[in-house]
């Protein structure tokens, strides 16, 4: 069923709201929000496929706004030490666009919580060696309660669930698992109330077509799959058809 609502996951809608943004609001990086009484950030979290995340960076790139695209470091779904994975994320960079690293305290468990400013540290610098440039910011990826309650900047690096951005002065909507919450993007850029804002889009969600985002999620591991087979095939020079 189709659920009538202001802010679809279409990629003309997602075109649009970012003509919106850059009309009302300067769109701006975590290094400068300090300085700036009027901004958007426009910030994504790359979860589960750089492929489908690529699409939105090309958009974010025609229409001339600057994001940032946080990475991980440990995922089941992509590894950045891939060559392909490596060559778009790269690409983001050429672009103009900012990387920022996205950290995952589940991977350490309570460890992570003991040792923040060194993990953070520690994956910061391996972000910075493979992609030679400069982070300034880091997201926690699906944050606890527990994770929330750490909004202190570490590492050097600007925290996008410090004070300012979380319960703060800084209004803040995401697209998490594919749906809205309280409010959509549409929602905050249309109010005139809002001043400062954090908007997080991820990938996978934002396509031609409405369709339930379970079905956007196996459409885009289908995807790579089939990708990676392809490749396999060139790399190899051998015909996977034949019985052996």
């Amino acid at each position: 069923m189709t659920i009538p609502c202001n802010c679809p996951f279409t990629l003309v809608e997602y075109r649009q709201l970012v003509r919106m943004a850059k009309q009302r609001f300067p769109v701006i990086t975590y290094k400068d929000y300090r300085s700036h009484p009027r901004f958007v950030i426009w910030r994504h979290d790359v979860d589960l496929s750089v492929e489908e995340m690529h699409i939105l960076a090309g958009i974010d790139t025609e229409e001339g706004i600057k994001s940032t695209f946080f990475v991980l470091l440990h995922c089941d779904s992509y590894n950045f030490w891939d060559p392909y994975v490596h060559s778009r994320i790269r690409q983001w960079i050429e672009w103009g666009h900012e990387i920022g690293l996205h950290f995952d305290c589940g991977f350490y468990g309570d460890e992570a919580f003991n040792r923040m400013e060194e993990l953070i540290e520690f994956e910061k610098a391996i972000l910075e060696r493979v992609y030679s440039t400069k982070i300034h910011a880091f997201s926690f990826h699906d944050p606890t309660e527990r994770i929330l309650e750490c909004q202190e900047d570490y590492a050097g690096l600007v925290n996008t669930y410090n004070r300012d951005f979380f319960n703060g002065p800084i209004s803040y909507v995401s697209d998490s698992n594919g749906r809205w919450r309280e409010k959509t993007v549409r929602d905050v850029l249309e109010d005139p109330s809002t001043t400062r804002a954090q908007i997080n889009t991820h990938d996978t969600w934002w396509s031609d077509i409405r369709i339930p985002q379970v079905r956007k999620l196996e459409s885009a591991f289908l995807r790579a799959a089939y990708e990676r087979i392809e490749r396999y095939r060139k790399c190899a020079k051998v015909v996977v058809e034949d019985v052996i």
